[in-house]
């Protein structure tokens, strides 16, 4: 109900912003025009701080139609479509405040990270590079939203709503990221670490610098800096998840009983739940990608594993939804096209499992196991000729379970 009422809300807010803006463009002053849609602005801000962020477009919507003039309306258009995950929307929004104002050096900060989400890290790293060469402060009156983090409860709440004047760090932080992406090693540790200098009460920069200390193997240094980020936040979940790995049995177990006793960290149940599959502890699992799943719903890899729990417990139509609504989730996923197919199999539905196995080998031609599996389904589907030839490519690509069923097959149609 609520999520109705909110739709019911924002048009009833677009309806009375779409008239009285026409009505005001004929009848006020440009000064009263201005009047209004700074007021517009402002239930804006309130509307995104809210995480009302389609509302929040609504009214930004109607400042700009009022007064078209606003770089800072905009940048705040602009940041609320990006949190709305409308990406080119929000690019677009910052190119128009950049053109309104080039020295709009927050709206660069936003179209780099916009780029950098676009894998676009070459013209990412010039923008960072410009801020960092050029600019010293970023001055702004719009609200900056940074993002949200937990309280000491696992509620997440935003941070990092403020005016800021000085984003330096952060930029360090970025361009770092974006180096690290393009592989640049020196220059990525020497930006977290100058990220780090100009701002030492960031949780987030010490939990990114360990990470990547992580993937360099250098698990000691990682360790500091996820002790450090918790020395400022000692309920920071990544910090903690990620020092998990990395301490002994005893401080493990005092970490989980804070991960899993709050309840509101997806991934930290998504690893447990792989721990216990792997153990044979598939009821255990299953609890586990449950709770993953009402934090995350569209988690398509837990999906996927949920799915392959419940095959593992014959729960195979069950099992058969979860891998379909990982497919759909992401489409690059294909093997939950063989798990559909094993999972009619045990059905004993041979005419599915034949079609899924096919789907799946449209893309993925090279794979012996599969054609193994769809040539054991043309078997009892009765279907000798493309039974024979299934396996004959199953043993072709080095399946040699494939033999015997080859054998008995082919030789039946000789």
């Amino acid at each position: 109900m609520q999520k109705k009422h909110l739709w019911l809300w924002m048009f009833i807010v677009a309806f009375i912003t779409e008239g009285y803006t026409q009505n005001l463009d004929l009848n006020a002053s440009s000064a009263e025009r201005k009047r209004i849609a700074d007021d517009y602005y402002e239930h804006g801000n309130v509307a995104g701080s809210r995480g009302q962020f389609r509302l929040a477009i609504l009214y930004y919507d109607s400042a700009i139609r009022l007064h078209g003039g606003s770089s800072d309306y905009f940048f705040a258009r602009g940041q609320a479509k990006e949190l709305a995950n409308n990406n080119i929307g929000a690019l677009t929004d910052f190119e128009a405040a950049l053109r309104l104002d080039s020295e709009h050096y927050t709206s660069m900060f936003k179209r780099a990270l916009i780029y950098y989400k676009q894998k676009n890290y070459k013209q990412a790293a010039k923008d960072f590079t410009f801020l960092i060469n050029n600019v010293e402060t970023f001055e702004t009156k719009a609200i900056v939203f940074k993002g949200a983090s937990y309280d000491e409860k696992g509620e997440m709440i935003f941070s990092g709503i403020a005016t800021l004047e000085d984003m330096k760090a952060d930029v360090y932080l970025a361009r770092a990221q974006t180096y690290e992406k393009m592989g640049f090693s020196t220059p990525t540790m020497l930006d977290y670490d100058k990220a780090i200098s100009l701002n030492n009460h960031e949780p987030n920069y010490y939990v990114h610098r360990g990470l990547f200390k992580l993937s360099k193997e250098d698990s000691e240094g990682a360790e500091v800096d996820f002790r450090n980020a918790l020395e400022i936040d000692q309920f920071h979940r990544l910090a903690l998840y990620n020092l998990s790995f990395l301490v002994d049995e005893e401080e493990k177990n005092e970490i989980d009983k804070i991960l899993y006793g709050v309840g509101d960290f997806a991934m930290a149940y998504s690893r447990r739940a792989f721990e216990n599959y792997q153990k044979g502890r598939y009821e255990e699992a299953l609890l586990d990608y449950d709770s993953a799943l009402t934090i995350k719903r569209d988690n398509a890899n837990d999906l996927m594993n949920r799915g392959m729990v419940k095959a593992k417990l014959d729960r195979h139509k069950d099992a058969i939804k979860d891998f379909e609504s990982s497919v759909y989730t992401d489409n690059t996923l294909t093997r939950n096209f063989v798990l559909i197919g094993n999972s009619f199999q045990e059905l004993n539905n041979y005419p599915q499992a034949v079609t899924y196995y096919q789907r799946y080998l449209r893309s993925e031609t090279g794979d012996g196991v599969v054609y193994y599996n769809l040539g054991l389904a043309y078997m009892k589907a009765r279907k000798d000729d493309e039974a024979c030839e299934a396996l004959r490519k199953a043993y072709d690509l080095g399946e040699e379970r494939a033999e015997p069923a080859l054998e008995q097959v082919c030789f039946r149609l000789e």
